[in-house]
């Protein structure tokens, strides 16, 4: 899978987010975020937590094992206790210590430290558990030999896992466990495809090999293994993903994961699996194949078609949320669906220039031949450009009209920010890498006359930088024409996120309406007095529990925002009425 490929950026994402919340100022009526305590009491709490669990299973993995040890190690032994002995009464005694601050300050909960160490422990946890489950199934169905270490530890943080969900759900708002979600559902959904994937790979293969043997050998176990792979990963995404993510509030993590994971990744995936299945389709029958038989052969592409199916299934559902989200918006072309598009038809349009540019390269081959080989080479490399291009341009050209034809609809796209952003950075790439290939290729240039060895190969070594010269030119020129025709219009401002707190009786009800008739974060906070009776209150009688009186009337609450242009207010419920206060969280 190309997973790989932006899962650093999304993790880059979640620490700008981490960080964010980490060393946020405080406003007056939030929790302080970050405190040297708060740091070094929940890092003692998850490193004891961590000792305490290995040595556990490290003894119940023992009882496992009695009587199937051949060379016990005492010091594996000396270290189980060890962690027992002295991890488990540390732990018990921070974890009184954690539970007595939780409960003396309520707003110890909504900590970002403290979700922290939710959020790392219980991915932690996940994570172990789903590897030693992965063991304990391969061994249940005889596929591997028994080990009492896997049992045990899919036993130990199995629990530690299901704890500490439990916690966040009792504990935890959905802001605060929004990140843990996504990572958990990040976990799940790369693990069921590569499970699909392999799959649909060994199964490819036991369609193309005719050895028997080979069969029995190469093919059962993989296939075995792939359906283990989407047994542990499928309850990890449902749970996650469908349970908790999907419903949550859609901001920038939210979106990351589904524009950079789920869309970007599951098409690099599609592109790059579905290139390698053509590129040896069209070797095999109009190029020059290495191997003889089309078993040997096609045993890249039987690898690749599980590629092919799980990342075209990645992109279509992530796909299809994106269409859900912008269609239940209140404009019918929002940002949101801006950013797919661009984002299929980039990575669809270096596909293709990447053909283009093989397409010179084989041109090149072809009229300057190596010392060895010439044919082969330059014909094989043609084949990678059709391939190339037969992926990309289409689904290119498919994006880019849907995409020019609302710029002729009207004014709106050529305003739109992601436009801007998406024409500069593609003018501003194949700029860069226009020049440092003209670099390289007069270097070349003057390398051989200097040294008086110019000719034919000294052409042939210069193929790749002229190649991503004029492809990278002629992908710049075209944008940034386009950019320099656009560029009088003014790029609108994004809009803020609404921002609605409630301050009155608890209605789930009027949170899920304002949420979703407008969108944006609502915040339900319960007053335990009527507004207009503290003046004259103590402090104890503030203190209270006597709840105001009397329900919301939604539809005013309804009527009321909507007249509002702040994107951040505060609703308090009054016995005189409601009282509309623009707030700010940012100043």
């Amino acid at each position: 899978m190309i997973f790989g490929l932006l899962i650093p950026l999304f993790f880059i994402v979640i620490l700008i987010v981490v960080a964010r919340k980490l060393f946020a100022k405080d406003s007056g009526s939030a929790p302080s975020t970050f405190s040297i305590r708060r740091l070094f009491q929940y890092l003692l709490l998850f490193g004891l937590l961590v000792v305490s669990a290995t040595g556990t299973s490290g003894l119940i993995g023992r009882l496992f094992d009695s009587g199937q040890v051949i060379a016990e190690s005492r010091s594996e032994l000396a270290r189980d206790l060890t962690f027992v002995i002295i991890g488990i009464p540390l732990f018990l005694a921070v974890g009184l210590w954690t539970r007595r601050t939780l409960n003396s300050d309520p707003s110890e909960r909504h900590a970002a430290a403290w979700n922290i160490y939710l959020t790392v422990t219980s991915i932690t946890a996940l994570v172990t558990s789903m590897t030693s489950a992965y063991s304990v199934l391969n061994w249940a169905i005889g596929n591997a030999a028994f080990g009492g270490q896997q049992l045990s530890s899919f036993l130990v943080w199995g629990l530690v896992w299901i704890t500490h969900w439990q916690l966040i759900q009792s504990n935890s708002t959905d802001e605060d466990a929004r990140i843990h979600y996504v990572i958990g559902s990040l976990i799940g959904l790369g693990t069921l495809s590569f499970g699909a994937g392999g799959l649909v790979s060994s199964i490819a293969r036991l369609a193309i090999n005719t050895d028997e043997k080979a069969l029995l050998v190469q093919s059962t176990n993989p296939t075995i293994k792939a359906l283990i792979l989407i047994i542990v990963g499928l309850p990890v995404w449902y749970q996650y993903w469908l349970t908790k993510a999907l419903n949550s509030t859609r901001e920038l993590v939210w979106y990351s994961y589904v524009l950079l994971i789920g869309v970007a990744g599951g098409f690099i995936t599609l592109v790059v699996s579905s290139s390698i299945v053509i590129y040896d389709l069209l070797v095999w029958t109009l190029g020059d194949p290495q191997e003889g038989v089309a078993s040997k052969h096609f045993d890249s592409s039987a690898a690749a078609l599980g590629g092919v199916i799980a990342g075209l299934a990645v992109w279509w559902y992530h796909g299809k949320v994106v269409n859900t989200v912008t269609v239940s918006s209140v404009k019918s072309r929002d940002e949101i669906r801006r950013v797919y598009e661009y984002i299929i038809s980039g990575i669809s349009l270096i596909s293709a220039a990447a053909g283009l540019m093989m397409i010179i390269v084989a041109i090149v081959e072809s009229v300057t031949p190596g010392e060895i080989i010439s044919t082969t080479s330059s014909s094989n490399t043609l084949m990678v450009a059709i391939t190339l291009i037969l992926v990309g341009a289409p689904i290119w050209y498919f994006f880019w009209s849907r995409i020019e034809s609302h710029v002729v609809a009207g004014g709106e796209e050529i305003s739109s920010p992601t436009r801007r952003i998406f024409l500069l950075m593609l003018f501003g790439v194949a700029s860069v890498a226009a020049v440092i290939s003209l670099l390289s290729a007069v270097f070349l240039l003057l390398d051989g006359l200097l040294n008086d060895q110019f000719g034919l190969e000294s052409l042939r070594e210069m193929r790749f930088a002229l190649a991503i010269l004029l492809s990278n030119a002629a992908i710049g020129w075209y944008h940034w024409s386009i950019y320099r025709q656009e560029r009088s219009a003014d790029v609108k401002k994004s809009e803020r996120e609404r921002f609605i707190v409630l301050v009155g009786p608890k209605d789930a009800e009027l949170v899920a309406i304002l949420k979703k008739e407008l969108g944006g974060q609502v915040q339900m906070w319960r007053a335990l007095q009527d507004g207009s009776n503290l003046m004259g209150k103590t402090k104890t009688n503030l203190g209270s529990n006597s709840e105001v009186d009397g329900q919301w009337d939604r539809q005013k609450v309804l009527d009321l925002v909507k007249t509002i242009d702040f994107p951040e207010i505060m609703i308090v419920k009054e016995k005189r009425g409601l009282k509309a206060i623009p707030i700010s969280r940012r100043d």
